[in-house]
């Protein structure tokens, strides 16, 4: 009977404990994400929240079948909201209020979940997309629209001041940048942009101030390389010009002009095929610039010179 009496002792307890300490959770929230295509989404962050107090908040994981679990969740008597965010498209939170003891689901299907007008991309990231596929105009345009609709203005102002610099207008380019400046001041990519412009304009007083605005951010000067190369060309020491240029393209690797004069000094030396190379490089990285044309018709007439060295 001793036996007995301690098991029965042992069950009001832990009857008595679980009134106390597990009475008030829910067996907690779990649900499946889904993308656009309709397919899981596997190691995404899940928020879940407590509206009624929000020290409670947790974050879980999916699987690889898109599937969460947050079990043991205290009760709350406004219930828990659930963010996801999959990939580009908007953040999305939902609200359920599991019962006592209650297990409940909240799923997400990014094709129900999201119209095709919010996925519809802002004229900032469409500015981006198309300067990263090298149509400059269209960039512009967008860039525009986004300043005017002030979506993401530094996005936008930044890709507008760089699609002025690839399609070779220098004046743009500035205002541009400039404009950027006034708005976000300091950062150190664009100050070096603004003294490198400067110095290809001739304005060396800009150049100069830009430049050590630039230092004083802790930039480190880029354009001084390409200058001494421009220098030495113009002094007619190819070989020193093809030296700095090299190491002005390793300095700033999307320095398109430093590729051109490289291949200028090279054609002075006398070595076609590398002077091809280098326009080819430039051309590429600045296929809309005004002097295209004239770049290809070099191409074309250090061809024949290229292929005697066969």
């Amino acid at each position: 009977m001793k036996t007995a009496v301690r098991t029965l002792a042992l069950a009001v307890i832990l009857m008595t404990i679980g009134t106390g300490a597990f009475a008030q959770l829910t067996k907690g929230i779990r649900g499946k994400v889904l993308d656009r295509e309709g397919k899981p989404v596997a190691d995404l962050p899940v928020r879940i929240v407590d509206e009624a107090n929000s020290n409670n908040h947790y974050t879980v994981t999916t699987d690889k079948f898109g599937t969460y679990v947050q079990a043991g969740l205290p009760y709350s008597d406004k219930g828990y909201t659930v963010t996801v965010k999959v990939g580009d498209l908007p953040e999305i939170s939902k609200n359920g209020k599991p019962k006592l003891m209650d297990l409940i689901e909240i799923n997400f299907d990014m094709r129900a979940d999201i119209t095709v007008q919010e996925v519809k991309a802002s004229p900032a990231a469409e500015a981006k997309a198309l300067y990263e596929m090298g149509d400059y105009e269209g960039a512009l345009a967008k860039a525009n629209e986004a300043i005017a609709q002030n979506d993401n203005l530094k996005a936008a102002l930044f890709f507008k001041a760089a699609c002025y610099d690839q399609m070779g207008d220098t004046d743009g380019a500035l205002a541009a940048f400039e404009a950027y400046d006034i708005q976000y001041p300091g950062e150190t990519s664009v100050l070096g942009m603004l003294a490198k412009l400067y110095d290809k304009k001739g304005d060396a007083a800009k150049a100069a101030e830009y430049r050590k605005r630039f230092k004083e951010k802790g930039g480190q000067v880029t354009g001084e390389t390409y200058n001494a190369g421009v220098t030495a060309l113009n002094s007619g020491d190819a070989r020193k010009a093809v030296e700095l240029f090299a190491q002005a393209t390793k300095e700033d690797p999307n320095d398109a002009d430093a590729h051109r004069e490289w291949s200028i000094a090279l054609a002075q030396l006398g070595d076609y095929k590398g002077s091809i190379e280098q326009l080819r490089i430039y051309l590429k990285m600045k296929p809309d610039a005004p002097d295209a044309q004239q770049w290809k018709d070099a191409i074309a007439a250090l061809e024949p010179l290229a292929n005697q060295q066969k």
